[in-house]
């Protein structure tokens, strides 16, 4: 090991310049992130002037009024029209109506005897009432909705796709509560570029409220409530005024208020301990045999649906039920588990329809009896 007296020294001026030269090449560096910092800003604050929506998010572009507004997404407007709605048909209305402010789509969705019916869309681009009546096929978020659980919907669920919203990438559904039991369900939905706009909140809050005024109806004798009649005194703030359609979706896509095509019957005398009428009424004794009967069919058709080859052949050779006998079965099962014992007494709506759907008319067909 050498001493130090044998490490040969670094001559000043060579130590100099090499100090230099760092110095030098650390300036350039700072001068570099200087200027790339300066045209950042620069970029940003005309960017900020000219569309300050791309950068700032949406809740610090609304002024103070607006953005309270916001939480509360329901106005006093939507309320006071539920209120002083003129009869159920009319709150059921009013309140997809109402719906359509915070979602694509909308849906009212009543219960018949444990099925599902479709009663009005609001907000397809095909006729409101082509699905009509018609029975959604059993889901397991159906089933939570009828124990009073609001269920958030995947793109391309079959309930969307069975009200005709198969383009729907978002939904939601709430269960419809009228007098401490569940009578039916509200559907919402959002297609791709209404994403934003979509507020299950708001839509739930309307559900809500609608079975308020459907309850408030057969004993209501002030109308509306006077809590909801305008202030006297204070001027009317025009984000509350009426507007001049009953829905309002986002500017620049207003939709006309739904159709009434059917009677909007007067409120009910007070006392309304009766029974419930209007679209959420129990079905009567021809009404429950016509839904059994219908849901026998929908069974039926299930079978055929998922079974198209055994079907065929066991048509031809005269034993479908061998065949089928376990699809067969487990819809017998769900028949009367759906189906009241004084419905099923006045008729075997299941057999027949067995016969009418797979055995075309042929009770041979079947090899049941």
């Amino acid at each position: 090991m050498k001493g130090p007296e044998e490490i040969p020294a670094v001559p000043g001026e060579d130590l100099r310049l090499r100090l230099r030269e760092r110095f030098s090449a650390l300036r350039r560096e700072l001068e570099r992130l200087r200027f790339e910092t300066d045209r950042r800003w620069e970029e940003l604050l005309a960017r900020l002037s000219e569309n300050p929506e791309e950068i700032l998010p949406e809740e610090m572009l609304r002024s103070p009024a607006q953005a309270l507004r916001s939480e509360s997404a329901i106005s006093l407007h939507a309320v006071r029209r539920l209120d002083e709605a003129n009869g159920q048909v009319e709150v059921l209305l009013r309140l997809l109506e109402e719906c359509l402010r915070h979602a694509s789509r909308a849906a009212l969705l009543v219960e018949r005897e444990g099925v599902m019916h479709v009663w009005k869309r609001a907000g397809f681009a095909r006729p409101s009432d082509e699905l009509r009546g018609s029975a959604l096929p059993e889901d397991a978020a159906l089933r939570r909705v009828r124990e009073g659980l609001p269920q958030a919907l995947p793109a391309g669920d079959a309930i969307s796709r069975a009200l005709g919203a198969e383009d729907a990438v978002a939904a939601v559904i709430f269960p419809f509560v009228v007098r401490e039991s569940v009578s039916g369900a509200v559907y919402a939905d959002t297609v791709a570029d209404g994403r934003s706009t979509f507020d299950p909140d708001g839509v739930a809050l309307l559900a809500w409220l609608g079975g308020l005024a459907v309850d408030r109806l057969a004993g209501r004798k002030l109308v509306p409530a006077p809590a909801l009649r305008p202030i006297e005194g204070l001027a009317p703030d025009p984000a509350d005024a009426a507007p001049s359609f009953a829905s309002v979706p986002p500017p620049g896509s207003p939709a006309a208020p739904l159709p009434r095509d059917e009677p909007v019957a007067s409120a009910p005398a007070a006392g309304g301990n009766g029974p419930i009428g209007g679209p959420l009424a129990p079905p009567r004794d021809g009404d429950r045999r016509n839904e059994a009967r219908r849901f026998a069919r929908l069974l039926a058709s299930e079978i055929k649906l998922y079974n198209e080859g055994a079907v065929r052949e066991g048509r031809e050779r005269g034993n479908l039920y061998f065949r089928l006998r376990e699809d067969i079965e487990r819809g017998r099962r769900l028949y009367e588990e759906r189906v009241p014992a004084d419905v099923r007494g006045g008729g075997d709506y299941y057999y027949e329809e067995l016969v009418d759907v797979l055995a075309e008319g042929r009770p041979e067909a079947l090899g049941l009896r």
